[in-house]
């Protein structure tokens, strides 16, 4: 194991429950996925629902445009999640980072 600047479990403590952690970047990259597939999963199921809501709107208009704006909104969402995660990749590419996040 490679000697860091300090031992995050000493400073973090869930750190310590989390297992064997070699440093903040591991730390850090593992939170971003558990985020994104979060966002992710919370996304889909909007899109889900909007879909719901588009079936079940019996062609009233507002309700129509409900649907319509939460499927927006979902889609947005989905899409800022994935670029969020490109950006990070991005960054460390130029950066020259061996953190891994995959």
């Amino acid at each position: 194991m490679t000697q860091l600047a300090f031992d995050i479990r000493g400073v973090f403590s869930p750190a310590d429950v989390y297992g064997n952690v070699s440093g903040f970047g591991t730390l850090a990259s593992d939170i971003l996925l558990i985020l994104t597939g979060v966002a992710s999963t919370v996304a889909i199921i909007f899109i889900i629902i909007a879909g719901l809501k588009y079936v079940t709107s019996s062609g009233d208009e507002k309700k129509l445009a409900s649907a319509t704006a939460t499927l927006t909104y979902a889609i947005i969402g989905l899409v800022v999640t994935v670029l969020a995660f490109t950006i990070i990749r991005l960054v460390q590419y130029f950066l020259r980072s061996n953190v891994p996040i995959s």
